[in-house]
């Protein structure tokens, strides 16, 4: 019983803390960046993911339900929007910070659009595409697992690595212009540059989505094989990997929250009521 107390305690947060991002991204206007509508669509994702998960496993558990099934299709496919939702927003953060003089034109509202219609789309074909190929169903298991579980994690690993060492030159030839400026203006007030912001918050949400998914990944490789499938992990392991998937959607919230400077002046607006203008 302490499973279902800790997983709907945690689905409860998790579920409040996207809303909270998607309420606030629709009703702020000074949120409604192009970065923010791909945090928008990961928070939908995150929300509906979690929100399909636990509640309806617990209502079968209570009152029996002939449609575990098709809970089981609902949170795989929202599991993986959430999953193509996050390599969206770290291309999105990629171009940003590899090629920040070109963002404006590479990153449009209509390739924002036809981007986030994509992250949800692909989810749906590749997953159908090799069960109408292949009949083989370890084989399909493998290749649904190579595809949204394996690249994304490499993706992500590669990105976020040429991120940080990107905004680290930055940072550093920043902060030579800053001493150079500070010397010769010594009442100019000084900022940062937005790039060792960006990484940091990709590096954050990627390392969380990692941990959680490679976890998933392993579970997965398991049963592919038929030899493992006969192993039956202990409750404590299974119980850890349901908990892990509700942290993987209910953390981004709570980074947005601490070091995404938007979205973060919005939430202290809105809990504290801070309406002066932070910088």
């Amino acid at each position: 019983m302490w499973f279902w107390i800790v997983s709907l305690l945690l689905t409860i947060i998790a579920m409040l803390g996207n809303a909270q991002v998607i309420y606030l991204i629709l009703t702020r206007r000074r949120l409604r960046t192009k970065a923010n509508w791909f945090v928008f669509s990961l928070a939908m994702a995150d929300l509906i993911s979690v929100s399909v998960f636990i509640p309806p496993h617990f209502s079968c558990k209570i009152a029996g339900c002939d449609h575990s099934m098709v809970i089981l299709h609902l949170v795989s496919y929202f599991g993986q929007a959430s999953a193509t939702n996050i390599i969206a927003f770290t291309a999105d953060r990629y171009v940003a910070i590899v090629l920040p003089l070109r963002y404006p034109q590479i990153i449009t509202k209509k390739k924002i659009i036809l981007i986030l219609m994509s992250a949800w789309l692909a989810p749906l074909l590749l997953d159908t595409i090799p069960k109408v190929l292949l009949s083989n169903k370890n084989i399909v298991q493998l290749t649904s697992m190579v595809m949204f579980q394996i690249s994304p994690c490499f993706f992500l690993a590669i990105a976020t690595r040429k991120m940080i060492n990107i905004a680290n030159k930055h940072s550093r030839r920043t902060s030579v212009l800053l001493k150079q400026l500070k010397f010769n203006q010594p009442s100019h007030r000084m900022r940062g540059k937005p790039e060792a912001s960006s990484a940091r918050l990709i590096t954050i949400m990627v390392g969380v989505f990692l941990i959680c998914y490679i976890s998933q990944s392993l579970s997965s490789l398991c049963g592919c094989f038929p030899s493992c499938k006969e192993f039956q992990p202990e409750e404590f392991v299974r119980y850890t990997l349901s908990f892990l998937l509700i942290i993987n959607s209910g953390a981004n919230p709570f980074v947005y929250a601490l070091f995404k400077g938007d979205i973060k002046r919005e939430f202290a607006r809105m809990y504290f009521c801070k309406t002066r203008r932070e910088r």
